[in-house]
């Protein structure tokens, strides 16, 4: 876990360690939690947030808390569209881009989103921004695919492999297509659970790029996965054209301001199901996609770590003069 947390009271005053935290059973109400001099409040920690779990606000700020030196490495500095869930999966959500009244230690910065707006997104910076992120309701967290020093340059390009109402076998069947695509072109691949209904696939990069370029990529390779297993892939987006048996190989979410669910994260789904990385060959034993809750992630997190070297593998992609 990165830092050391201690917990204060709010009316008590009183501080607990990291791992008495950690160990708390069934807290109620409010706490002050300190990770690395930034005091984060952590509020009506008793709130059911997957009602057919009975799993609460504290077991997700648990979950975060246990795993954030994974799950740090894919935030840090990127901004963040928050989708909040402040009364649990069952309750409605809405979307939060822009950032009004917040601790000093958040930080933001202004961008032009999709609709052509200046907006103040929030930015990941730490374990205690992600914690209040979270506080708020922000069970999933949807980071923007490249950072603060390359904005407009994504640092990976990724193909969500969206099933509807395919089986499940062809989501991995589509799955090894696209491994098998992307090894001939010597492009490293990472695939994860999407924590809902089906697989991402993410190939690191240089941010040398920018987002228009890097779609038109990905769109290429999506086009020829769908062109070598034309009845379980397609790149058709209306359903209603859609074959039943066939997985949609999307390319979409690689535009600029698009975000997915980060690698590790939890989703607001029945399950308290995570985004988990993937090797290659859970994808040929036939993973699933409830194999991996918050319940159960820290501890195989600790087992097996397929993304390790994730970060290590960026290419440069070779585009068409």
């Amino acid at each position: 876990m990165a830092g050391r947390v201690k917990v204060t009271r709010q009316k008590e005053g009183s501080a607990i360690s990291a791992d008495e935290f950690l160990s708390l059973k069934k807290p109620k109400g409010d706490l002050i939690v300190e990770v690395d001099r930034q005091r984060v409040s952590v509020t009506s920690l008793d709130r059911i947030y997957w009602p057919d779990e009975k799993l609460t606000k504290f077991d997700l700020l648990c979950y975060y808390l246990k795993i954030s030196s994974h799950l740090m490495p894919f935030l840090k500095d990127r901004p963040a569209i928050l989708q909040r869930y402040p009364r649990g999966i069952k309750a409605p959500m809405f979307f939060q881009q822009d950032t009004g009244s917040a601790p000093a230690f958040i930080k933001t910065v202004q961008l032009v989103n999709q609709e052509g707006r200046e907006v103040n997104y929030s930015v990941y910076t730490t374990v205690g921004s992600l914690l209040h992120f979270v506080n708020l309701g922000t069970i999933e967290q949807h980071p923007w695919h490249s950072t603060l020093k390359h904005l407009d340059k994504p640092d990976y390009l990724m193909l969500d492999l969206d099933p509807k109402q395919a089986p499940w076998k062809n989501v991995l069947e589509v799955a090894l297509v696209c491994k098998e695509v992307l090894d001939e072109v010597g492009l490293p691949s990472f695939p994860k659970t999407s924590g809902s209904s089906g697989i991402h696939i993410y190939l690191p990069l240089k941010p040398k790029h920018d987002f228009r370029k890097v779609a038109a990529v990905a769109e290429a390779l999506a086009a020829e996965v769908a062109r070598r297993a034309p009845k379980i892939a397609t790149i058709q987006r209306s359903l209603a054209k859609r074959q039943k048996q066939q997985v949609y190989v999307d390319a979409m979410q690689n535009a600029r301001g698009k975000t997915i669910a980060a690698a590790f994260s939890a989703r607001a789904k029945p399950g308290a199901t995570v985004s988990m990385p993937l090797s290659w060959k859970q994808i040929e034993k036939g993973v699933k996609i409830s194999d991996f809750t918050i319940q159960n992630a820290p501890q195989l997190i600790k087992l097996n770590q397929p993304w390790k070297d994730f970060f290590e593998q960026r290419q440069e992609l070779k585009l068409p003069k």
